[in-house]
Order: C-alpha cells, then structure tokens, then sequence
C-alpha cells in the first residue's frame, strides 16, 4: 500500500524546543481524493498536511516531532459527506491523534460535513526512541520503540523458485522473474522448466465498482498485473470468484477505476480478439465478479476423462478425471460358474468354484471381508506339519473398498488336518465390517469377524489361528466311469470306476443316411463352433439410453453392445465346449427406468434362438428396474458334422443344376425351350432347345418384320417366308417425295418420306441481314447488315439500324448535376430534380430553424419555451423563447366562495361566500341579501285556467285573456279541416301517391292517387346475372354464370355449368391406377386394371402359383427325398417325398443301462442308469427310483429334521413337526443393520460405511449404506473445451456439444447465417432497395428489396399543372392547365376547360327569394313565378305587421281566419313564439362551423360535429316531424321538398334549411 506523503514545515522555534510527538492514524473511506486534512500551529502555518496520494480504505499511521502548545485540526471532505461512505454502500472511515501521555487527543469518524475543526492541545511528553524496528533491515536498532521509516533493506528477488532468485535480499522489490508454464504432469502441454504453473489473487475495487464488477471486464491490483505480464496474453484461460473466462484485452485507467488495472474478458475463446470494445455475443461476466474474491490463472491444458485403469472407459490419454468411470462389476474369479472377463470390479457374488475336486479330495473355500485397513491384513493356510497350502501376504489388499470380500478354492485330501492363520500388522486384529471364514461343503474350520456370532475372535491383535480336519461330504456314494470321453460316462457318479471305462468314443457322423456317414464312429460329433447372429432392439425405438451387454465364453468376450436407435446386428462366434454368459448392464438413472424396453436374442446358423430376453417388456422384461450385471446364460447349438444327401442335378453347367444337391439324380438338362417351329417361342429362345418346357404358345405369323421395309407387315412375328422357308420376304423402301409439285420430286421412291417442299422464295444468301433459311429460291431482295442501337427507349436509339449490337444505353433518370445535394452517379439523362446545398439549421424545433436549408451546418439553438418577462408571475429565467407570460392576476383563488375568479393566480383576501337566492327586483321571488341567483320566479301574465284553450301553466297572474277549446283540425290543407277550431287534433293530410296495392309503387300511406301507379314486372333486375332483364323492376329468379364444361359427353361435365368456357376434357378410358400392370397415363375414366399378383410363375417348380402374373423370384424347385420327421434318414430339405424314409425302432441302445433293448435301432434317450439304492417302501431312505436295492435301507427316526431350525436333532431323518425356527438377523446394536429381533447372528452385519448414497450422484458410493452429505451432482453440459458451448462447471457430458460454425451471425445482417453461431467478420449489411432493374426506381447498389420498386407510371409530372398525377413518375405530355367546369349543361360550364376542376353546378330551378317563405337555398336558376310570400296571406310583404316581429319569425305558415280574416288575440296567442318559449332569434349554425351534408340530398342528411346537439326537423307546413340526438337525419319516409332543420346547442337554437329531391 502507498502511504501517504507528510509535508512537515515546522518553525524554527519549534526546531528548538521539540519536546513533544503526536502519532496520527487515518484510514480513508471509498472516496479519498475528496478528502484532505492539515494541521496548522499558533502561527496558522501548516505543519504537517495529507499530499494528493490517494487510496481506498488504507491507514496511515506514522509519528512526528513537534513542540508541545496549541494546534489546529483542520478535515475537509469536497463532497459534504465526511468520511461516511457507509450511507452509499462503502466502509466509513475516521482520522485519530494520539500519543502515550494524553492518549486520546482528536477523534473524528464518519459523516462530519464538509469540515471538522478542532483544537488541539498537546502537552510536553518524551518523545519516542525513533529508528527502524524491523530485524530483517540492515540498520535494524533494537533499542528503539518507534519505528521512523528510516529501515534499510537489501532489495532483490526473495521467491526460491524464481530465475532471479536472491539468496542475501530481504526485502522484495518485485523484481522476480519467472518462467511461466504448465508444472502438472498430467497436462497435455506440462513443460518440465516451468517454475510458475499458477498465478493468483484478489480482485482489486475502485471507488466506481466499489463491491463488485458487473460488466465484461474485473479489476485485478497492478502489482499482481506486472509480476507476470505474459500470462495475460489475449486468448488466455482466467478463473474469476470459480467463473472461468477468457482474457481478451487489459486496459490501464485513468479514471475512477484507477489504479486497477482491467482484465476484458469473454465467455468463449473464439471472441478472444484483443479489442475491448468489442461485443461479446455470449455477453459478459456470468455473474458479478465482487471485491476480495479470488483470481487464479493455470496455463495447464488438459485431456478430460476416465482416468482409472480399472474402469470399462479407461482413457490412457486423459490428464484429468472427468468423473465419467464406468465400473462394470461381477465375478473376477476364472474358476467361477458366473466368471465375467469384463468385469473390473468384483462383485462378491462368484458362484462357486470353477474347480472340481477329484475323488478323494473336497474343495475348502476361504472368504476374507477387509476392513477400512486393507493393507494390514494377511494369511496363511497349511496342512499341519507338511507345510502352506496357499496364503495371501500382508499388502494383497491394497486398493479394495471396506466390505469387499474375496474368496479363494482349493481342493485338499480328505482327513487333512489343516490350519488357518490370519495376522494383522498394526496389532488390531480385523475391524468392523472385516471379517474371514473357512469352509467345506459341509464344515466351518475357521470364523471371525462379521463372519463369525458376535464378532468372535475380532480384536485378536497381531494373529489368530483355527485347526480343523477336512472331511469328506459326500455321502450317497455312486460308482461309476465319470470320464465322458467313454461311452459307458455315467453323469450321476460321484466315485469314479475307471474299470467301467471301457469303450472309448470314436466321434463322427454316425448317420448311415447321411452323406458322410462314418460305420466306425460310435458317437455323434459335434461342430466344435459356429457363427452366430447376436440381435439388440429397442421396443421404444430411441436407443438403450446407455445401458450395453457383453457376450462372454470363458475369458472371450465380446462388446460392449448398445442400440442407438432400433436395433443393432453383430456376428460372434460361439463354441459348444463352454457356457455363453450375456452380461447386461444399465447405468444412469434413464437407461435404468428405460431398461424394460431392451431385447436381445442369440440366434445359431439353422434359425434356432438359443437365447431370447426380453421378448416382451410386460411379461418378460430384460431387466427390472434398478438392476445392474444381470446374467443370463445358455449353451451354443452348432449342430453335427453330418450332411444330408440333397438329390438333384449336380453338374454345375446344367441348367437345372442344384447348388444345393450333393447327389446326383441324373435329371440334367441345358436348354430347355420351346421345340415346334411353328410356334412363336422356337424362333425368340436364341437356340435348339434339349427339353421341352412347355413355353410354345403362341402360332408364329410369317412375313416381313422389318418396319423400315417396303412390304412391313405389322402383324408379323416371324420373319420367314413360310414355316419351311426361312428366307426374308422384305422389299427395301425407297423414301422420297411423291409430289410432282414439289421443290424436291423424286421419281424413284416408292415410299412417301413427307419430305416435300414447296418452293420458297427469299434471300438465301447467308451474310445478308435478311438471309432466309428456309428459302430455297432466291428472288433478289437481300438486304446488307446495319449495326447499331435498335432499342427505340434507348438513349442511343439508331433509327437506320436492323441489328443491334450490344451498345443500347438506356436512359438513366436522376440529377446529373455532382455540385447537387441529390446527385446521381448512375443517371445520364437530367430529369430537373437537382437540389443544391442548402446550409443551415435543419431541425424544425430550434429557434433558427431554416425551412430552406437541406444541409445543417451545426448552428441549431433549441427552443428553451417559457415566459420571458420577469415582471410576470410566470416568468422562466431559462427560457430563450416567450411562450406566454401570466401577469400577476388578484383576486379570490378558492373555487368554493362566490367570488372565485378562475382567471386569479395571486389570492387577494377578498373572498366572499356563496348566498344563495332570487337577486332579480323585478321577480316574484326577490331576495335582497343573495349573491347568487336561484329559484327567481317573473310574474308571468297569463290564462290560469287549466281547462283553457290558451291556459299557460306557467303564469301565475290571471290577466283574464282564458278562451275555451274548440276541438277539430285547423289545417284548410287536411281532409278534414274544421275553421271554428282552434285546438288542432285529428288531422287527415292529402297524402298524394300511388294507392293501387297490386302497383309495383303502392304507397300505402297515400289517400289520394297522383295516376302514377306502375305495375309490376317480374324478372332478374340484378345487371351482372345470366338472366338479367332490363325491363324488370321486381327481382326474382336470378341466375349467375357458372362457367364450366357443358358437353355432356364430356369427361369434366359439369351439370351447374351454364357457360361453356371451352375447358371441356374427352373421357379416355383406360387402367388410371399407376400401381395397376397395365397403369394408362393419358387414361381419366378407370376401367380393367390389372393388378400385380406376386408369386412363382414357373409351372415347373414345387411352389408354382396359377393365379401369379408378376415372378417374385421365390420359386423353389422340387427336392425329393423322405419328408417324415420322424423316419431317421428324414430329410429337412426335401418338399416332395420319394418314398424312401426308413421309420426307427425305438428304445435304449446303451447296454450299460438298466433298460437296455438289443433290437433298438434309434435312441430315443429312454435309457435308466442303474440306480442303486433302498427299494424297501417301508423305509426312510426308500428310492422310489432305484431299480436295484444296495443294502443301505434305513429305519425312520423321528425329530426336528431341519438343520435351520434351534432345535435341529442331527440324528432325525423324520421330521414331527417340533422345529423351533431360529430369527437370524444382526444382533450387534454397533452396526448398521442391527436387527432386535433376531435371536441368532447369522453374521450379516453391516458396519456403518459412510459416503454418497445417491445413486444419481457423480460420487455415488454403492458401498456406502450411510449418506454423509458428501453427494456431489451430475452437472451436465458440454465437456469439450474446443466446443463452441463448452462448460467448465460440467462434469458430465450430455452430448450436447456444439462445434463452432463459423459465418455472419448478426441477424440484419444481408448474408446472415442462421447456422453459424460464431461470427468471422463476413457480415455484409443489408442494403435496401428496389432490385428490379425493369423499375423506375432500380438501385444497383441494393441487394434486398423492400417492396419499394415502383414501376414507369406515364401521366402529367408538373405539379403546376390541373391534371398533374402525383402518382405518376414518367411525364407523357398529357398536362392541363385550364380548369373549369367541362360539363356543357352545368351553369358554370366553361368550354375552353381541358381539366374538370369539380366546379360544375348543376341547374336547380327554384325561388331564390330570400324573402318568399318557400326560399329554395338550392336553387341557383330564378324561378320568379315559383316564390311565395307572406305564407299566402294579404297584404304583402310586411302586412300584417307579424311579419316583421322577433316573435313570429318562425310563422312559415298560417290557417285562413288568421292570414285572410284578421290578425287577433287568438292568432297573437296560437303564433306568438315568444309566449311558448321559443327564441327570439335565430343563429346561423355557420357559427359553430357544423357541416351539414349532402344538401340537396335522396334520403340521408349528416351532421358533421364534434358537439354533443339535439336535432328539430320541421316540414314546410312547420310541423315537427322529428326530435332526436342524433347526427344522421334519415327523410326516406318523408316527402320531397324544403324541410328547417334545427340544431340546439348550450340551450340556443341554430337553423338551415335542407332540400330532399327526387330521386333520378
């Protein structure tokens, strides 16, 4: 660490009078360079201050002499935090002084501020002994007690295993060099001169990554850095806090992460490029890297795999175990019946010995279980007084599990008197779980440990020894020959006789119908070997998910065998001499549970299984779940040497030779055929046939066969003259044209070739432009070549020239102008849309923006919006821009008091609560003290007799003007119109129409027909059906085109066609199957196939089938020979029997057996041994199968006759059923599977073995009963360290290793490859564009379009023009630029128009009186006569006086007594609209800009607005024929004409008038 710098400036007075010290510690917090500290003396002259050294969370601690007096203490920190970093996630940190007689003098830690200040008072005290304290330097003083920095050392390398090491130095001073490399021997790259094969250490902070680093790079201290910059080359292997990593570049900063130095790295190598600013695909760190964790780098390269010889997968070339052993596991033992010469562990499950004792001798096996202490063990076994009969030397053990029990078998003389002995080294006998046994058959000559009751004879220190005879257990003696190589073998004997040994076996084929029968053998041999099909499959059909067999024969094997998909075939050969053992084996948690689905079958060269498991997954599985080394075992079948005589043709030329025959039949022919020249076959066979085989079949047809023959007779099979004159009958064609007409006439041919030709006339010279081919008259009109340019949308179009020769240019539309913003370097012809340089500002929110400008220069100054005037109560001292100041407005800012003015921003005091009440004076209700009206009631004058006509409901003063109501209709216009009424109700219009209700327009609401009635048309009225009918006005039956065939003869008929559209396809009849023999590609009407029947075609042969057409080639010929299985010269191959089979006599041939038959001719394996034994049925020992009694008859005795039970009488051969049974178990509370209930050991305790019980742990201990908490999982991934998705943290491969695939991985990238997961820098980005060079807009330089293509659009390009096409990019001179309106009959039509501007008004004849009440706003033609005024009424305009008044300016019309008689109270009061509260005026609905549309209009009117209005229709009677809130007003049910529509809007009324028309 670097301490910090001490400036000293101490006065000379102080020089003087030093009889004081202080000792200052300070350790700095996260943030140091914001701190800085002084202290100053009476004088204010510093003494003693911090220097700009800075680091994190050090301490400095250092003495300094100095007078004793007062001082200052002067901390600042910049930030105002103090030396608190605690509160932003650091380590505070605090500043002490002190010395040995005051102590404590200033003490300040964590947050102060930004200053701590304190005065200091330090009192006289004897300084310290000052000098080096450190023994190591060379001016180490020992009688000091301080130590002053002054200590001097002898710097150099003081590592031992550098290059530069330096025996005298010491101290270091990083000079140590070292060669760095791979120190394990194990590595693939070890290099033996290596003296650093590992770099480590702490990851370094600093004050911006303060606990952690999260990004792609980790801060590492530069003194680690630099001890060894080649290790940290770009490529290399570094593990950060166990997260291995790739180093791909070190970076040195100067900023807050100094003075770190950073280590950039990538998850894989192949990223690995040098530059740090590079992205990593794979991303950064995997995890945070944080503060104090370790660092370590090994350049150590390794080959990961099994690396124990003793596993299946022993890899001789790994370096390093990846945990992927696999122990196969059985018996080791080679004597053993279930010996497993693949195994590489024992299993401690050997199925006795291999070894069989002769006579005379028993076999003694020896178990010995070793305890965790496996070398200490040993063992001699010896015949007392002789000498060792075996022994197994202390150290024979090294290297098995606790528990692992080996057994050994050796066979001894009966009567021997033996001696075991075991000895122990350490002098502790055998410990739990260890433990021996000795035995016979039938004796324990030695026990202890876990082997014997109760752990006897244990702890029996460095030996122990047991003394015990070997007896014989055989005791049912039977003699007999037990050598098998003679024919009186007897298999039961157990005392070999070798007098009844007598005949030796000659071994051969003792068949005398076989055709290497041998008279001499009196044994069958058999084939000593053979080869064998060894089948796996998978029911599942996805492989055996790592489960795998083993075929053994004694110490031969074969394997390991596993399915990768279905099934899986090998050949093995097997012998018949020695046992076949499968060893099946599921490893791993899936292949176990998948197990079930494993088949396997062993198959001999005649088709036999002599092995089949797993035939079915339900009922006969391979192996249960869970189950490892399972057995299965059977013997080889290769059969005899004897061959069976196969008659037949046996000469090899012949045709019908029989490879198979081994014995003539003299049955050969060679050229079977057909025989009868008259027959078709005779003369298509190629040769004379020797045997008639029945092929003539069809009459041969003579004459000429030659189709290029004059005389070709089609149907012709023979060329012959006649079936005795083999000459040709053929007649030569001459071919030629017949034509005397023709160009080419041959008079010699007799055969038309259709080569006439016409004479043609042309140029037949071949360099001229015109030059014809096909002429073959010339008639002088060639004409010379013309090169040039023929393409007339070229630029360099040749009017003159007839060939073109490849110098077109086309034209190339675009600004030619290089000065131009917009310039083109492809286009050769200018199309004027050259734009220059504009500069300025181009972003349109900036103050200077410049619309013009198309190139900015870099001047924009943002808008900063806000109110400028600082007089104003929103005045923005930022703002560039005045958006709108807000002067100070007072007034009464709460919305709740009467006074509240919403326009107040500054509240003034002067609010004043809400008094509700009537404040008009005038009303009825007046109420002086209220500020806000409510409620006021006007005297309203008026009739208040509720059963008046005029009674006004809402008067409340009688002004005496009540009349009473006269019921009746007041419309004169109606039907029924009553003058003296003066309530209208009940009135009948004329309602004008067609009241015909059998008419086509019936008007139903009519009562009075206009005669314009038009009766009813039926027909088709739609103009896109097939039936359609002009005259029509009623739609009914309309039929549409179908288009189709409608030839019914035809194929594709279609019976709803009632168009032909010529698609119509003739039937062909024919086979359409194409799997049929006689498939007809052109046929579509299926008809005769015929279909393929395999078989043997051949009538000769035995399995000929009358019904095949197609030969299969599985025609089989006739074998004869005896077909009875049962007859002994039988004969498998033969289908057909001859009569030759010679049925056996049966019985016993051996005349060493009981039941020996001389006139036997065939064994049939009925023989019975002699049997010897008590044939007495009254004894115990009566031998129901003994055919002769040996005197060995023994009484029954009574008692417990089983030897498992407690009280078990060995002299009882009877048992009465008194059998005590005993309860085995482990009795030993100390072992694991102490059982309570037992009452007897049977020795099988288990001692507690403590390790992985999880079987699907990577260190899984299948000794282990006892789970220690030690189980390690199974970390899956790739394993391959070359693999592009290789993981470090894996320990067992899952296969799914992917290697890198190198290409353009960036997906919007042009040539991305969506393979490739490594990126080569091949990217080439995407260019978009139009890539169809036929296009107006090609781009050469895009290579993807975007769909932009936009194809050559000819229209009118000037934008000045009326027609310009905006659309269009090709001008074709088409442009307008006189609008008008072109239509002649429009009002405004304008006949020097070329372009319709939509301007046409169409004539609407109507009153355009804004005077007359029927004012048609429509109407733009004067129609004089049409205008009404005064709604009819006398007088004129303006008589009577209503006219002219607000209240009736809604009196569009009125009845006759008012207009016509005079104009009184009734009339005031029926037409004063003032009275029933309607406006006194009308506003225009222009006003609040609605748009009202269509108008005129058919039915429909829309009212465009955002407004939420209510909608009055009135007719032009002014009656009210609609009110809704609607914007869509539909009039289909009223009638033509002038109708006020009334919008109403915030309580005010808004009117225009709209128009319905006829409809056209």
């Amino acid at each position: 660490m670097k301490k910090l710098l001490l400036v000293l400036a101490l006065l000379p007075t102080m020089l003087l009078g030093q009889n004081s010290w202080i000792n200052i510690q300070y350790l700095s917090d996260n943030y140091p360079s914001e701190i800085s500290w002084e202290i100053l003396d009476g004088y204010g002259t510093v003494v003693v201050e911090s220097d700009s050294n800075y680091i994190l969370n050090s301490l400095l601690d250092t003495t300094i002499i100095l007078p004793s007096g007062s001082y200052v203490l002067n901390v600042v920190d910049a930030f105002g935090d103090g030396l608190g970093a605690s509160q932003w996630g650091g380590t505070d940190g605090w500043y002490f002084v002190r010395n040995d007689c005051q102590d404590t003098i200033a003490f300040v830690e964590g947050d102060f501020g930004a200053l701590y200040t304190e005065t200091l008072t330090i009192a006289p005290c004897a300084p310290p002994l000052m000098g080096c304290t450190d023994p190591i330097a060379t001016n180490y003083d020992s009688t000091v007690t301080s130590d002053d920095g002054s200590c001097l050392y002898v710097l150099g390398c003081t590592d031992p295993i550098a290059e530069n090491f330096d025996s005298l130095a010491t101290q270091s001073n990083g000079s140590c060099t070292y060669i760095f490399g791979c120190t394990d021997l194990n590595a693939n790259n070890y290099d033996s001169t290596a003296t650093l094969g590992f770099l480590y250490g702490a990851i370094a902070s600093s004050s911006c990554n303060i606990t952690e680093w999260n990004n792609n790079f980790v801060g590492i201290d530069s003194v680690d850095y630099y001890a060894n910059t080649s290790a940290f080359s770009v490529g290399s292997q570094i593990f950060f806090d166990g997260q291995e990593y790739f180093i791909d570049a070190v970076n040195f900063p100067t900023n807050c992460n100094a003075p770190a130095v950073l280590i950039y790295v990538v998850q894989n190598v192949i990223n690995a490029d040098g530059n740090p600013w590079s992205v990593d695909p794979d991303g950064g760190l995997y995890q945070p890297a944080n503060f104090g964790a370790w660092w370590y780098i090994t350049p150590c390269v390794y080959t990961y795999g099994c690396t124990n010889p003793v596993a299946m997968n022993y890899d001789s070339l790994a370096g390093q175990d990846d945990g992927s052993c696999i122990y196969i596991e059985g018996c080791t033992d080679s004597t053993s019946v279930n010996y497993n010469p693949v195994a590489t562990m024992d299993d401690n499950n050997c199925i006795g010995g291999g070894i069989i004792c002769t006579p005379g001798k028993t076999e003694v096996t020896i178990e010995i279980k070793v305890d965790q202490y496996t070398g200490e063990i040993g063992w001699i076994l010896s015949e007392v007084g002789v000498g060792i009969i075996d022994e197994a030397p202390q150290g024979a053990y090294v290297g098995y599990p606790p528990g692992a029990i080996i057994t050994y078998t050796t066979c001894i003389d009966d009567g021997t008197t033996i001696e075991f002995l075991i000895n122990d080294s350490y002098g502790d006998g055998i410990l739990a779980p260890g433990g021996w046994i000795v035995y016979t058959e039938c004796d324990t000559i030695s026990s202890g440990g876990e082997f014997g009751n109760n752990f006897t004879n244990q702890n029996f220190g460095y030996s122990y020894s047991d003394t015990g005879t070997v007896n014989s257990c055989v005791t049912n003696v039977i003699i007999g020959c037990m050598d098998p190589e003679y024919s009186e073998f007897n298999p039961i004997a157990n005392q070999s006789d070798s007098t009844q040994c007598i005949n030796l076996i000659i071994y051969g084929c003792n068949d005398p119908t076989a055709l290497n029968y041998d008279s001499t053998a009196t044994g069958l041999q058999q084939n000593p070997g053979c080869d064998n099909i060894l089948t796996l499959t998978d029911w599942a059909g996805d492989g055996w998910a790592g489960s795998f067999l083993y075929v053994t024969q004694g110490s031969t094997f074969y394997g390991p065998y596993t399915v990768d998909s279905t099934t899986f075939v090998d050949t093995i050969a097997l012998n018949t001499t020695q046992q076949v053992n499968v060893f099946f084996y599921s490893y791993g948690q899936q292949s176990q549970s998948t197990s079930e689905q494993c088949m396997f079958e062993i198959t001999n060269p005649f088709g036999t299984v002599i092995l089949e498991v797993g035939a079915n997954p339900y009922t006969n599985p391979i192996a249960s779940y869970n189950q490892f080394g399972q057995m299965y075992s059977t013997q080889a079948d290769c059969g005899n040497i004897c061959i069976d005589k196969v008659y037949g043709c046996t000469d090899p030329i012949a045709f019908n030779y029989d490879s198979l025959a081994n014995t003539t039949d003299n049955t050969c022919y060679y050229l079977p055929g057909c025989m009868d020249p008259a027959y078709l076959q005779y003369h298509t066979q190629g040769y004379i046939a020797d045997e008639n085989d029945g092929s003539c079949t069809t009459y041969a047809i003579f004459g000429c066969m030659d189709p290029i023959m004059f005389n070709y007779d089609q149907y012709a099979t023979v060329q012959w003259t006649t079936v005795l004159n083999d000459t040709t009958p053929c007649i030569e064609k001459v071919f030629g044209c017949l034509d005397v007409t023709a160009f080419n006439y041959n008079p010699l041919a007799n055969t038309e070739d259709y080569s006439c030709t016409p004479f043609i006339y042309g140029c037949m010279d071949i360099t001229m432009w015109n030059y014809d081919a096909t002429a073959n008259t010339d008639n002088s009109s060639c004409i010379a070549y013309s090169f040039g340019c023929t393409d007339s949308t070229a630029l360099n179009y040749d009017v003159s020239a007839n060939t073109d020769n490849g110098t077109c240019i086309p034209y190339l539309y675009g600004c030619t102008d290089s000065t131009s913003l917009n310039f083109n370097a492809l286009a050769n012809t200018d199309d004027g849309t050259c734009i220059n340089y504009l500069y300025g500002c181009t972003d349109s929110t900036a103050t200077n923006y410049n619309n013009l400008a198309n190139t900015d220069n870099g001047t924009c100054i943002p808008y900063i919006y806000g109110c400028t005037d600082p007089t104003q109560f929103n005045y923005d001292s930022l703002a560039n821009t005045n958006s709108g100041c807000v002067p100070f407005i007072y007034g009464c800012m709460n919305p709740t008091q009467f006074n509240y003015d919403i326009n107040a921003n500054t509240d003034d005091g002067s609010c004043l609560p809400f008094i509700y009440g009537c404040t008009d004076v005038t009303a009825f209700n007046y109420d002086s003290t209220a500020n806000t009206n409510v409620g006021c009631i006007s005297f309203v004058y008026g009739c208040t007799d509720p059963l008046a006509f005029n009674y006004n409901p809402a008067a409340n003063t009688d002004n005496n003007t009540c009349v009473s109501v006269v019921l009746g209709c007041m419309d004169s216009t109606a039907t029924n119109f009553n003058p003296l009424a003066n309530t209208n109700v009940g009135c009948v219009p004329y309602y004008y129409g067609c009241t015909d209700p059998s008419a086509f327009n019936y008007d139903v609401n009519a009562n009075t027909d206009d005669s314009t009635c038009v009766p009813v048309i039926i027909g088709c009225t739609d103009i896109t059906a097939f039936n359609y009918d002009s005259l029509a006005n009623t739609n009914s039956g309309c039929v549409y085109t179908i288009l189709g065939c409608t030839d019914p003869i035809m194929f594709n008929y279609n019976v709803n066609a009632n168009t032909d559209d010529g698609t119509c396809v003739p039937v062909v009849i024919g086979c359409t199957n194409i799997t049929a023999l006689n498939y007809d590609s052109t046929a579509n009407t299926n008809s005769g196939c015929i279909y393929p029947f395999l078989g043997c075609t051949d009538p000769t042969m035995f399995n000929y089938d009358v019904n095949a057409n197609v030969d299969d080639s599985s025609c089989v010929p006739f074998i004869y020979g005896c077909t009875n299985n049962l007859a002994t010269n039988y004969n498998p191959t033969a289908n057909t029997d001859n009569g030759s089979c010679i049925l056996p006599i049966l019985g016993c041939m051996d005349n060493t057996m009981f039941n020996y038959d001389p006139i036997a001719t065939v064994d049939d394996l009925s023989c019975v041994p002699f049997i010897n034994g008590c044939t007495d049925n009254t004894m115990f020992n009566y031998d129901p199968t003994a055919n002769t009694n040996n005197g060995t008859c023994i009484p029954f005795i009574y008692g417990c006759t089983d030897s498992t039970m407690f009280n078990y009488e060995v002299l009882a051969n009877t048992d009465n059923g008194s059998c005590l049974p005993y309860i085995y178990g482990c009795t030993d509370i100390n072992y694991f599977n102490y059982d309570p209930l037992a009452n007897t050991s049977d020795g099988s305790c288990v001692a507690f073995v403590y390790g992985c019980t999880d079987s699907t742990a990577l260190n899984y201990n299948s000794l282990a009963n006892t789970d220690d908490n030690t189980c390690i999982p199974f970390v899956y991934g790739c394993t391959d360290a070359t693999m592009f998705n290789y993981n470090p943290l894996a320990n067992a491969s899952d296969n799914s290793c992917i290697p890198f695939i190198y290409g353009c991985i960036d997906v919007t990238q042009f040539n991305y490859d969506p393979l490739a997961n490594t990126d080569n820098g091949s990217c080439i980005p995407v260019i978009f564009g139009c890539i169809d060079s036929t296009q107006f807009n090609y781009d050469p330089l895009a290579n993807t379009d975007n769909s932009s293509c936009v194809p050559f659009i000819y229209g009118c390009t000037d934008n000045t023009a009326l027609n310009f096409d905006p659309l269009s990019n090709t001008l074709d001179n088409s442009c307008c630029y006189i609008g008008g309106c072109t239509e002649s009959t429009a009002v405004n039509y304008n006949s020097n128009a070329c372009f319709d501007d939509g301007s046409c008004i169409t004539p609407i004849p109507g009153c355009t009186d804004v005077a007359a009440y029927n004012y048609n706003p429509a109407a733009n033609v004067t129609d004089s006569t049409a205008c009404n005024y005064d709604a009819g009424c006398y007088g004129g305009p303006g008589i009577p006086y209503w006219l002219n008044d607000g209240c009736y300016a809604w009196v569009i019309d009125v009845d006759n007594y008012c207009c016509n008689t005079e104009w009184d109270a009734s009339c005031v009061s029926m037409y004063d609209y003032c009275q029933q509260g309607w406006p006194t005026s009308i506003e225009d609905i222009s006003a609040l800009g609605i748009v009202v549309y269509p108008n005129p209009t058919q039915n429909i009117i829309t009212i465009e607005t955002r407004l939420v209005i209510e909608v009055e229709v009135y007719d032009i009677m002014g009656k009210l024929i609609m009110d809704k809130n609607t914007k869509r007003i539909d009039l289909s049910g009223h009638p033509n004409g002038v109708y006020n529509l009334i919008l109403i809007y915030n309580n005010k009324r808004f009117n225009t008038k709209v128009i319905k028309q006829w409809e056209n």
